[in-house]
């Protein structure tokens, strides 16, 4: 059953008030026009008609509607493998863990400390393991990894750890591109074969507001030209990098995705695209961004709107907090800011595992996530109203009978069909007082269950020497480092 198919979408914005954010959006990119210090993607936009005036570069409506034209909304995904996972098809919510904390919470000790490699890798198998999980990206950026190998070496943990579609780390270096693409290209039969079914996706950031520095466009160039999907990463921080109204950073954002686009079809017509919202407000009394606040969800509902009104799909963050630990802080932020993206139709929801605005992850948040999201596509969902449903031959005959309903095939029927939500953390149910009293204690009892008995299978031997031997030239040509000294990385 279809996730959307019986609820009607929430609609933050009405068509008037998209057409006001995306003409905004159209009239920075002419009028103010975009920092980008990449010379030669100048002289590309320069040649579709973008203006140069100093270190701004002016991207013109008609150029911006030529990108959207010329670029591939990105939908089908496929496995670590190759083979194919799923469709983005307006349906379903998908959902992704989210990436990059460098805190770990220890699981057995609960302390806060260093997330290291070892992290990504238990942190992916358990993610293989859920079943609300689509897709996975290398949870943590482990600090015991030299920083020029960070992306490549995470990436490579996720890929040996999981079989489900994979993220890449987010990218901000051209010279990590063809490492990643080359292990992805690996597992899943070869380059020829990644280019026809990309089997990874890769993000991107520009700098808010609407700033592509020489590195960052770079990066993004070589992303499009290795034929992986695109995924462009604006993170605007209300009041800091944006205006702090949430009608002028989602402007902004759709400014900075447009703008990446843009990028993305002068260097390859046709490239698969999506669009990512990542809008954030800052704490007024420290001045540094807080993921806990309701514009996280709410902007991410209001680009779902924006990124289906250009024909693309959306990702957003939803499962988010600023809350340091498991309390009530985190449960209501997380579904303040779930609930509005999902039921507004966003395509992939984010955050999965992650807290403390998104500097520190944890396995026992990873599987409460899990829980929380079957009952967001319970609540999603809706009531399905037909002959089956509405029972009424089953009531006529049960009611003069005896009034008792549990035993009927129909109420079997419909329970295995997930009428009714069956919680593995909370407890509904005070009977059984043999297990764990807090679903905190019983989220770290599933976590390290799983992480005890789950086992992904390994890949194939020649794959995995394939990408020991891609791992051993990134030491080499990032880090200096001998091929063959302890593998640090």
């Amino acid at each position: 059953m279809h996730a959307m198919k019986n609820l009607s979408q929430l609609r933050f914005l009405s068509d008037e008030a998209l057409g006001k954010i995306e003409d905004t959006a159209f009239r920075l990119l002419d009028e103010v026009g975009i920092a980008l210090g990449h010379s030669e993607a100048q002289e590309m936009l320069h040649g579709l008609g973008c203006r140069i005036a100093g270190d701004r570069t002016h991207l013109p409506p008609d150029v911006v509607g030529w990108a959207l034209e010329n670029v591939t909304p990105h939908r089908d995904f496929y496995n670590v493998d190759g083979s194919f996972a799923f469709r983005l098809d307006g349906q379903d919510v998908r959902f992704h863990n989210g990436g990059g904390p460098p805190f770990a919470y220890d699981l057995a000790s609960g302390e806060r400390r260093p997330a290291t490699l070892q992290d990504v890798a238990d942190m992916t198998r358990l993610l293989d393991a859920l079943p609300q999980i689509d897709v996975v990206v290398p949870l943590f950026g482990p600090q015991d990894v030299r920083p020029q190998l960070l992306p490549i070496a995470s990436t490579e943990a996720t890929l040996r750890n999981t079989r489900k579609p994979v993220s890449s780390a987010a990218i901000d270096r051209p010279e990590h591109v063809d490492y990643i693409v080359d292990m992805a290209a690996a597992c899943c039969g070869g380059l020829e074969a990644y280019r026809d079914h990309p089997s990874m996706t890769i993000s991107v950031s520009p700098v808010s507001p609407l700033t592509f520095s020489a590195e960052i466009t770079a990066a993004m160039m070589a992303v499009v030209e290795s034929s992986s999907p695109f995924y462009p990463l604006p993170a605007p921080t209300m009041g800091a990098t944006s205006p702090i109204t949430m009608a002028g950073a989602l402007a902004q954002q759709h400014a900075e995705v447009l703008a990446s686009l843009v990028i993305a079809a002068a260097v390859r017509p046709g490239a698969p695209v999506g669009y990512c919202s990542r809008i954030n407000p800052i704490d007024l009394r420290t001045a540094v961004s807080s993921w806990g606040g309701p514009e996280v969800g709410m902007t991410g509902a209001c680009a779902a709107q924006l990124a289906h009104r250009v024909g693309l799909a959306c990702d957003a963050y939803g499962l988010s907090t600023s809350a340091r630990r498991l309390d009530p802080q985190f449960a209501y932020e997380r579904l303040a800011n779930a609930f509005p993206p999902a039921l507004a139709g966003v395509d992939i929801l984010s955050g999965v595992g992650t807290t403390d605005s998104g500097l520190a992850g944890a396995y026992e948040i990873a599987v409460i996530d899990d829980e929380i999201i079957s009952l967001l596509k319970h609540v999603i969902r809706g009531c399905m109203v037909n002959e089956d449903t509405l029972a009424f031959d089953v009531m006529r005959e049960v009611i003069i009978r005896d009034g008792v309903f549990l035993g009927e095939e129909h109420t079997v029927r419909h329970v295995r069909a997930g009428a009714l939500t069956m919680p593995r953390v909370g407890a509904w149910s005070t009977l059984d007082e043999s297990e764990p009293e807090s679903a905190v204690a019983r989220a770290k009892s599933r976590a390290a269950h799983i992480l005890r008995t789950h086992s992904v299978e390994p890949l194939p031997e020649d794959v995995s020497r394939r990408l020991d031997q891609i791992m051993d030239r990134a030491r080499r040509e990032l880090a200096g480092s001998d091929a063959n000294a302890q593998r640090d990385a």
